[in-house]
């Protein structure tokens, strides 16, 4: 029997298959190079953290979880000194801070505001980043656009089949497979994924299974508009993508936002 855990428990298992969407750490770095200073919300281990100091801006992290924060602490470690004093990694809520300061940009990057489920934690966050904005600064937010297609299949108690997540080699001819099945809540606009990992030997043994699970919430288009305008905040452009694709069904939300 496997055991189950939040995933954002296990920092060595969630950076193994956890790559983002495809492009975006780039982009946040071009982005945070622009802006000098930049608020990330979220941070995680750092993947998109360390990038946006590569790039030579100074950027102050939040991150709620410990395990998190501290492999993103070690990252840093490996990095040169002029990135590393660029970089300021705080333990905090995104939905309740206040740096006593404020940023021409501020970034919620890969889902990470999709984990803030009940609508009253969503204005505190939009609430705290509004506050921390300069006057012609930019808060931008990137989530997935639910695909109808993808979520009808998962409506059934049992959700999906298990499916392939991902599979990466380890050194000695080991290697980690995760599979992974999804259901969906229609009625509160949320899923759970569970995610079972499986490391195996070179002899193709099972060593250790462990099942994790991840809780999102998902927002349609004109709904995330209502939050922002509630929230003291008006759109700048929503965005279909990485690369200035237009918005489109099924694909990426990808707001910038500014003060109202």
């Amino acid at each position: 029997m496997a055991e189950q855990n939040d995933l954002y428990t296990a920092p060595d298992l969630y950076d193994l298959l956890s790559d983002g969407v495809p492009g975006d750490a780039a982009w946040f770095a071009k982005q945070a190079a622009k802006a000098k200073r930049v608020l990330e919300l979220a941070a995680g281990t750092g993947r998109v953290t360390i990038p946006m100091a590569r790039a030579g801006a100074k950027v102050t992290a939040i991150e709620l979880r410990e395990p998190m924060l501290e492999l993103a602490a070690q990252k840093l470690e490996k990095e040169k000194p002029d990135v590393r004093k660029r970089v300021e990694l705080y333990q905090g809520d995104m939905r309740a801070f206040d740096l006593k300061q404020k940023f021409p940009l501020i970034v919620i990057p890969f889902r990470a505001f999709q984990h803030l489920h009940e609508v009253k934690d969503q204005r505190a966050c939009l609430e705290c980043c509004r506050e921390h904005l300069t006057g012609q600064g930019t808060l931008v937010i990137d989530l997935f656009d639910p695909n109808l297609r993808i979520l009808g299949n998962n409506l059934d108690v049992n959700g999906t089949a298990a499916r392939l997540f991902g599979e990466t080699a380890l050194p000695k001819g080991e290697r980690i497979v995760a599979m992974s099945s999804r259901v969906t809540c229609p009625e509160e606009q949320r899923f759970e994924e569970t995610i079972v990992y499986e490391k195996f030997d070179r002899s193709g043994k099972s060593v250790w299974r462990r099942a994790h699970k991840i809780h999102l919430r998902y927002f349609f288009r004109y709904e995330m508009e209502h939050l922002f305008e509630l929230s003291g905040l008006e759109v700048v452009k929503l965005e279909g993508g990485f690369k200035g694709q237009p918005y489109q069904h099924g694909a990426e939300q990808l707001w910038t936002v500014k003060r109202a």
